[in-house]
């Protein structure tokens, strides 16, 4: 199976957890054994399950739009394995004769219609994804110790002995961000300076204090729409889900009524210069029930922000 084709299947998985009603199992790429054969398990692109009931949904990803042999497949297909329904979804459509003995038959049909420049305009003014930054610059981090080391030149440490990893400075600049969150700050320029709780040593002795002394500034970047697609019975022209992608890794927006399904792919994101990554908004244009999946969070946890290390030495 293609990368391309498993990418469909897990879509339309997506667009039915969001669609199905509470209590439902959706299943991508189950097994479910032959009831002539119970020892043979078949294998189904998608599979939902309510109550007693089971629907199949199988997928074609096809240059041509499908046509009916693959439907009469699917209504041999639904008889065999027992399944209460079928839908089949076709990335390329399908034909008339296809919609014809699908309609005559009970098989549902989905596909993708792709929507106009206008539409999506209309659709990506309505729906936003804003990340926001925080840059820091002329940091310096003053290490206030009893005395100076014993002839040997200080080196900074985390409370292990360890070198100090970026996520520890992360943890630092964070400080500041929780801080001037709390302040209600607007992200104009500002000048920081703070008393630091980290577990840092110097030449392996704990401080007295530190403090960290910044100038930040927020900044934001707006998240362009990539592409839109409606999930439509080709029949009856009405439309089960919209499906927005961002261009940001796999990042995508799946609706249906008031109900919405966000999926923000962190790892895509691109740290500007001297910036840790401070939050993610996402703005449906209407109060909406939100389900956010959030992925590859381990990547924006870092920083590569230069830092002056000061030390200050006195005995009392």
């Amino acid at each position: 199976m293609s990368r391309a084709h498993t990418e469909l299947e897990r879509k339309v998985e997506r667009i039915h957890r969001l669609l199905e009603v509470e209590g439902s199992i959706v299943t991508w790429n189950d097994r479910i054994p032959d009831p002539d054969a119970p020892d043979q398990m078949r294998q189904i692109d998608v599979s939902i399950r309510r109550d007693d009931c089971l629907t199949l949904v199988e997928c074609r990803l096809h240059s041509r739009p499908q046509d009916v042999q693959w439907i009469e497949e699917l209504m041999g297909r639904r008889v065999s394995l027992g399944a209460d329904a079928v839908i089949a979804v076709s990335a390329s459509g399908f034909t008339k004769t296809a919609q014809k003995k699908a309609a005559s038959f009970g098989i549902h049909l989905r596909d993708f219609a792709t929507l106009s420049s206008e539409e999506i305009q209309n659709w990506g003014r309505r729906r936003t994804l804003r990340v926001a930054f925080c840059e820091f610059t002329q940091v310096v981090v003053t290490l206030f110790m009893k005395e100076p080391p014993d002839g040997a030149l200080p080196k900074v440490t985390d409370g292990n002995g360890n070198p100090i990893s970026p996520s520890l400075w992360y943890m630092l600049f964070q400080q500041i961000m929780h801080l001037l969150d709390e302040q209600k700050w607007t992200g104009a320029s500002a000048t920081v300076n703070i008393d630091v709780g980290a577990e840092l040593l110097v030449n392996g002795k704990h401080p007295k204090s530190i403090k960290l002394a910044t100038k930040v500034r927020r900044v934001i970047e707006m998240v362009t729409l990539a592409s839109v697609a409606e999930y439509v019975d080709p029949l009856t022209v009405a439309s089960h889900a919209e499906m927005g992608t961002f261009n940001l890794g796999a990042s995508e927006f799946i609706e249906s009524g008031d109900d919405v399904a966000m999926t923000v792919d962190l790892s895509a994101i691109k740290l500007p210069e001297n910036c840790c990554f401070e939050t993610i908004a996402v703005d449906a244009g209407r109060v909406v029930n939100m389900r956010p999946n959030i992925i590859g969070g381990e990547h924006v946890f870092k920083t590569q922000i230069p830092i002056q290390m000061r030390y200050e030495f006195s005995a009392q």
